[in-house]
């Protein structure tokens, strides 16, 4: 069976990788990093594709770092950093081998995801891609229970998404377009997206959505949580930290998805989203 994510959660995945024109240490417990992510030191095998991109001089430095993590990578970097990343060969090895591996990661880690939509498979996978498949530790906690709630079946599946945007607490500070905070609720939002077009969370508006029944939220919010919203109608992410914000202060699971509770605590009965 072939399972595939969507285009939204592919983009998501690339915008918040990005595509660095040579290899970097992203920091942490990470190894020198190629393309839109590509790991070696944590996943040593993800160097094999690049062979037939790279020069025989280059791949044979790449080779000399693989497996390397954390501190020693960190040493390690000055060796390869002028290597050249050409865009084209990392779009190719992501479309072919990273993405293909990710998603089949992700299917072996969580049980019963091969059923969730395109969406919301993807939202999953950008997790994964970004965290890995771990489920040991505290700070794997909301791993676990989003790996319990997707094997329970459908009435479950909308905790996930309250699980994914509890993942804030691992990075403290203000959600951004660019910050592992801001991905946790962008990945969220995509999530609930995926359900909400097979009939679960239907009144819920999520980041992407535009229209009237934004701009009142954007207003509402701006009059009950003293924010500074532009009431454009449109939800992107000011939209979606400023949801995030008001569920925080208002006690109810903050995940920057103004689905139907939300929208009843912060004012009127909610209606049918678009």
């Amino acid at each position: 069976m072939t399972v595939a994510i969507s285009l939204a959660a592919i983009n998501l995945i690339k915008s918040f990788e990005g595509c660095p024109p040579n290899p970097e240490w992203p920091g942490g417990d990470s190894g020198i990093t190629l393309g839109y992510g590509c790991d070696i030191g944590a996943d040593p095998s993800s160097l094999s594709p690049w062979e037939n991109v790279l020069s025989a001089d280059d791949y044979r430095k790449l080779e000399a770092v693989r497996g390397l993590t954390g501190q020693e990578a960190r040493n390690a970097l000055p060796t390869v950093n002028a290597i050249i990343i050409k865009k084209a060969d990392a779009e190719s090895i992501f479309e072919t081998y990273t993405l293909v591996n990710e998603i089949d990661k992700t299917l072996k880690a969580f049980p019963g995801s091969g059923q969730l939509p395109p969406d919301s498979l993807g939202a999953l996978v950008s997790v994964v891609y970004n965290r890995g498949t771990s489920m040991d530790g505290e700070r794997r906690t909301e791993m676990r229970m989003c790996r319990d709630a997707i094997a329970a079946g459908q009435d479950q599946w909308p905790e996930v998404v309250v699980q994914i945007a509890k993942m804030v607490r691992l990075w403290p500070g203000e959600p951004t377009a660019s910050n592992l905070s801001g991905r946790r609720l962008a990945e969220a939002a995509l999530f609930a997206r995926g359900l909400r077009g097979i009939g679960l969370m239907p009144d819920a508006l999520i980041k992407g959505d535009t229209g009237e029944q934004v701009r009142s939220l954007q207003k509402t919010l701006n009059d009950k949580a003293n924010l500074n919203l532009s009431a454009d109608g449109k939800f992107g992410t000011g939209t979606m930290v400023g949801v995030w914000h008001y569920q925080h202060s208002a006690n109810v699971p903050d995940t920057g998805v103004a689905d139907a509770a939300t929208r009843r605590d912060i004012g009127g009965a909610a209606s049918p989203a678009p």
